[in-house]
């Protein structure tokens, strides 16, 4: 073949297309591959890419990955109440700060259905990362959700007056979510 089309190559069960006169796609019923020979890159305008080498920049979403370094948009919540609940939409955010007041606080866990849904977290172990700051005047107590779906991994875990902590969120079943909390 020369200059542009498709070629079916049975014996491989795959349909390679080709573009002056190189190989720039390869399909099968369960892989797209793009040959060594093609150094340009990819661009995807929709749907999932796994990458298993190189570096990734997602330019309509909100991480990007070059040469092994992610960086992130994160958005700020603020919360001034002594109780707080961390919802789905809060850690999707990134940042929460809680202006404590008025005595010891509760963090509440939102719930697993709602974290794993709006997070999104769609296969067990999977992680997701927020930050939590405590920039008020009282220690705030992390606490798992009414249902005890979304637990908690040190149930006496605090932070403390103007402290902050990591909070590493992973989904353990399809209906479960355990919250570890990373503080200072």
């Amino acid at each position: 073949m020369s200059g542009f089309g498709f070629r079916r190559d049975i014996a491989n069960s795959r349909l390679d297309i080709e573009v002056q006169g190189v190989d720039a796609v390869q399909m099968t019923p369960t892989s797209i591959v793009i040959p060594a020979a093609m150094t340009s890159g990819l661009t995807i305008a929709a749907g999932g890419l796994t990458i298993t080498d190189g570096g990734i920049a997602v330019s309509a979403g909100v991480i990007n990955i070059v040469a092994g370094r992610r960086t992130e948009i994160l958005t700020v919540v603020d919360d001034n109440s002594q109780h707080m609940t961390l919802a789905a939409a809060d850690i999707l955010a990134g940042i929460n700060v809680h202006t404590s007041t008025g005595g010891g606080g509760n963090v509440t866990c939102d719930t697993a259905a709602n974290i794993i849904a709006g997070v999104p977290l769609t296969v067990d172990g999977q992680c997701v990362l927020s930050y939590y700051i405590n920039d008020g005047s009282q220690t705030c107590t992390f606490v798992q959700d009414g249902g005890a779906t979304c637990t908690v991994a040190d149930d006496t875990n605090t932070v403390l007056i103007n402290e902050a902590a990591i909070l590493l969120w992973r989904r353990v079943t399809s209906s479960t979510v355990v919250l570890y909390v990373v503080s200072s």
